[in-house]
């Protein structure tokens, strides 16, 4: 072997490691300065042109992940005599006589329907306004868990229809009950991160340009694991954008761990 070749060949690969190893240094100091000034940037939307709504406070609240099961409905005699796990998860209902509202905005529904949500529908007082859908004349209702709503979840909603009349006609409920927390250190309660640096995670993420317009910031629980029967969710932050081109974007946050993949 000629060793002054191969000494040479030591140094040099020598070199290239250590040449390596210093660039991904520098790479992973770089990310890291990025990451840091952007956490330390006062991000000023109304300069970006990007329009926000009003955001709700969340000062001090700690949430985590839940559990729970879609609950069987009975509609009709023979329904008394199946177990619960071979019950309809939905039940249908014709609203006779037909409810009248005065108008298909906001105010007018909960106080047209609020009546019949409390005395006619089983849960009813546990479910919010969540939706107007004016295309298909459907009204939607979130089940609550504790202060805040189950999100886009047709497992855990009421969906009112209604005609040319504005009269709702008929409702469809699903309902998840045996709601509970998870146990253990890895499921304990954490602070939820501010409206605002929610929709932070989206601008750097490329998901909020000029010219968009926030819409809706609302906290609540997400589904992110939905089998037949049973749901896991977690805290989440679902935000409605109006895009530029005047599209409808709705994105889900992670409200407690913003690292994780935007919905």
């Amino acid at each position: 072997m000629d060793w002054k070749h191969a000494t040479s060949l030591f140094i040099f690969v020598f070199l290239i490691i250590n040449i390596a190893l210093g660039y991904i240094y520098y790479e992973k100091v770089q990310r890291a300065n990025i990451v840091e000034d952007t956490s330390s940037e006062k991000l000023d939307f109304k300069k970006e042109g990007i329009k926000l709504t009003k955001l709700p406070s969340v000062e001090n609240v700690k949430m985590n992940i839940v559990s729970g099961k879609s609950a069987g409905f009975t509609q009709s005699s023979s329904d008394f005599e199946k177990k619960s796990e071979e019950l309809s998860t939905v039940t249908k209902v014709e609203i006779k006589p037909a409810i009248k509202l005065t108008s298909i905005q906001e105010d007018d529904i909960i106080k047209g329907i609020k009546n019949y949500l409390l005395t006619e529908i089983d849960k009813g007082k546990e479910y919010t306004l969540s939706g107007i859908d004016r295309a298909n004349k459907n009204l939607y209702f979130d089940q609550m868990y504790g202060e805040y709503p189950i999100l886009n979840n047709d497992k855990a909603q009421i969906k009112f229809s209604y005609n040319a009349k504005n009269e709702i006609t008929s409702f469809e409920q699903t309902y998840l009950k045996d709601i509970q927390e998870g146990l253990g250190k890895n499921n304990e309660k954490k602070k939820v991160i501010p409206a605002k640096e929610a929709l932070e995670v989206l601008y750097y993420q490329t998901k909020l340009e000029r010219g968009d317009q926030v819409m809706s910031v609302r906290l609540g629980y997400y589904s992110i694991v939905r089998e037949v029967r049973g749901q896991v969710l977690k805290p989440t932050w679902q935000i409605s954008v109006r895009k530029k081109d005047a599209s409808i974007e709705t994105y889900y946050v992670d409200a407690v761990n913003p690292e994780q993949p935007i919905l």
